[in-house]
């Protein structure tokens, strides 16, 4: 215990310096609490709640959600909020929720979690509860495969068994099958149709039965994977859901979330069902999975419907995530759109297509570390949706950086017509591609490394549209 008690006052004390300088979102504390005692995150204390939220897409928007109404609640919390989401970041967030004498200084933890190395560290960490969104095609580079991101999930609750509690997506035939033989305890959030979707996607993660090796089907679908599945040749099916959206009204940002303690009670006693509406933060699909299973969670918790609901009215995405801004009656967006990741590029790239505006989209998604390497990862570009931009309502899409020719190909092939496409590898030089005219929006999708570059930019198209504003007004 002597070296973890050193790691620990050696890390809270680079931790106040850090502080002092400006550094607080810098995990490096972290990172020398794990050097100087690599059990740190087992023998640190835990505070009386430790939650966990990880999967492919959609953790940090559920992260943020769990920590707010936490605090709202009166709950003093230690979170990784800026998504240091690995061994050392778990480490700073730990080490800030103990005093000196390690013991917890706060209620609860709300670790937004890697899932490739979810067994090394909350293997340690032990939570109460693990909230899985969801597990798709990322970074080739980094997980390889869905089937090897599911397995080191899978190998955390085999660690942890009963100690901690699943909270799982029943829409996603994945991470559905997670902890089937742990003694986990599982609860389940699963959505109604939402209506038929006019396309099908390229790559689907999953395409035959993990039991017989049939053929996967659906009822319906929301997206690449997700939806209401079975196979015809055996029982794998959309597991049984606790908390299951009956109705979602994206239009009106409501989804009425239905809850019984049993399946035979939901199936047949309409008397013991109970349902609430619950606020949505946005108009997406995705994002109304979010706060399902932020509602499962706290449900799961024992935090009321009334409760839930308050907060839920309150909420809004993440400004890491997404920003609006307004002018001459075009509204200006950045909204984040993971290169590399297929999934969510392609779930944010169907919300532009579904979205009604007239608009013009700027792509800002190259990799910050791509730029510096001698080859690039291509293939998420021949993986990804581009098909579903070739929608009447996009009139142009501008593309710009070093990657502007494979963005331009990949369009072409999609069948995108060329007149509409405008691929330029200096970016000082969008502004003056994007039509300030016969337009209702702008969107910026962006790469999320590239937070502050899409707000430039997106400022600097602004810029331009006063400009050609002012400058009709000074001709009149």
């Amino acid at each position: 215990m002597l070296r973890f008690y050193f790691a620990l006052w050696a890390s809270k004390f680079v931790d106040f310096v850090f502080k002092i300088r400006g550094n607080d979102k810098d995990d490096w504390p972290g990172l020398l609490a794990g050097k100087l005692c690599p059990d740190f995150l087992k023998l640190v204390n835990k505070p009386k709640i430790t939650i966990a939220i990880t999967g492919t897409n959609g953790k940090t928007t559920t992260s943020a959600l769990v920590n707010n109404l936490l605090n709202e609640q009166g709950y003093t919390t230690s979170f990784n909020d800026w998504g240091a989401n690995i061994h050392a970041g778990f480490a700073l967030n730990l080490m800030r929720g103990v005093n000196i004498f390690n013991r917890p200084k706060v209620d609860a933890s709300v670790l937004e979690a890697d899932e490739l190395t979810l067994p090394d560290t909350m293997g340690r960490v032990a939570p109460d509860y693990i909230l899985v969104t969801n597990i798709s095609k990322d970074s080739l580079r980094r997980n390889g495969h869905p089937e090897h991101i599911f397995d080191q999930v899978n190998k955390t609750f085999e660690i942890l068994g009963s100690k901690t509690t699943a909270i799982l997506n029943a829409n996603d035939p994945i991470s559905s099958q997670l902890a089937l033989t742990t003694g986990t305890p599982r609860v389940f959030y699963g959505m109604c149709d939402v209506g038929a979707k006019p396309w099908e996607n390229i790559g689907k993660e999953i395409v035959v039965c993990p039991h017989c090796g049939g053929k996967i089907k659906y009822n319906y679908r929301f997206y690449r994977h997700m939806g209401d599945f079975y196979c015809e040749d055996c029982d794998f099916k959309t597991p049984y859901s606790e908390y299951f959206a009956e109705k979602v009204d994206l239009q009106n940002r409501i989804i009425t979330v239905l809850e019984s303690a049993n399946q035979d009670a939901l199936i047949t006693d309409k008397q013991n069902q109970i349902a609430h509406d619950y606020p949505l933060i946005s108009a997406t699909i995705f994002n109304a999975f979010n706060v399902l299973s932020a509602v499962a969670l706290f449900r799961t918790m024992g935090f009321t419907q009334e409760v839930i609901s308050d907060f839920m009215s309150r909420q809004q995405i993440t400004k890491i995530r997404e920003t609006t801004v307004e002018f001459n009656g075009i509204k200006y967006h950045t909204y984040g759109a993971k290169s590399q990741n297929v999934s969510a590029a392609s779930t944010v790239f169907e919300y532009m297509a579904e979205e009604p505006t007239i608009k013009n989209v700027v792509l800002c998604m190259d990799e910050v570390q791509d730029k510096h390497h001698p080859t690039e990862t291509l293939t998420w570009l021949y993986e990804t949706d581009y098909e579903v931009l070739n929608s009447p309502n996009i009139k142009k899409i501008v593309c710009a950086g070093h990657m502007f020719l494979n963005h331009k190909l990949r369009m072409l092939l999609a069948g995108i017509p060329e007149e509409k496409i405008v691929c330029i590898e200096d970016e000082s030089k969008v502004p003056l591609y994007v039509d300030t005219e016969g337009i209702e929006s702008v969107y910026v999708l962006f790469e999320i490394d590239y937070v502050t570059k899409a707000l430039n930019w997106r400022d600097a198209i602004v810029e331009r549209a006063k400009e050609v504003a002012a400058g009709k007004e000074e001709s009149k």
